[in-house]
């Protein structure tokens, strides 16, 4: 085996350990409680993210549309979906960091939920990651047929237990909290 190939190979590894302990570390943000998810997330409006990712939309324009209009009309889609994907994967990895604080808590109720957060919100990353890849290929090669349904149906639970504790912790602002999401 040539050297060319074995530094290839250890690069490829430390690549991948990188990615590996992004996805399961998340962001160096620092959240202490969920106040503090306000000021560093993106809203995602799941309702139009639902609609990017939905095959049976993409089946809808395939048929109604001239196939170059269909492409260019579903490349500007996939690239708002990866959009979406990328601001889950962010909020996922501020989560990530919530349910560390609150799984450090005293509360056994809290600590379960902490653990639940950073249990879906790294799930959530990993998916995210993968989704990334398929999008850019579909992006490639529009006529591509693959489903992306599971993101924001993962990211829709992340939302609900993230708001399960926002009300355990700080219920004047449970609502603000969720919707900053």
């Amino acid at each position: 085996m040539s050297i060319t190939v074995v530094i290839i190979v250890i690069l490829a590894a430390i690549a991948l350990a990188l990615i590996v302990f992004r996805t399961a570390h998340g962001s160096a943000t620092k959240i202490a409680t969920v106040d503090d998810l306000e000021s560093c997330t993106e809203p995602i409006d799941l309702p139009a993210f639902l609609n990017l990712v939905d095959p049976a939309e993409e089946e809808f324009l395939r048929a109604n549309l001239a196939p170059q209009a269909f492409r260019r009309i579903q490349r500007q889609r996939l690239l708002a979906a990866a959009e979406y994907v990328r601001y889950a994967a962010r909020n996922a990895a501020i989560v990530v960091r919530l349910g560390e604080a609150a799984s450090a808590e005293a509360s056994t109720e809290i600590s379960g939920i902490g653990q639940e957060l950073v249990t879906a919100a790294i799930r959530l990353r990993a998916l995210a990651f993968l989704a990334l890849c398929v999008l850019y290929v579909k992006i490639a090669i529009p006529n591509a047929r693959l489903s992306l349904l599971q993101i924001p149906n993962l990211y829709e639970h992340l939302l609900e237990r993230v708001g399960y504790l926002a009300r355990l912790t700080s219920p004047a602002h449970a609502g603000r909290i969720v919707q900053a999401m």
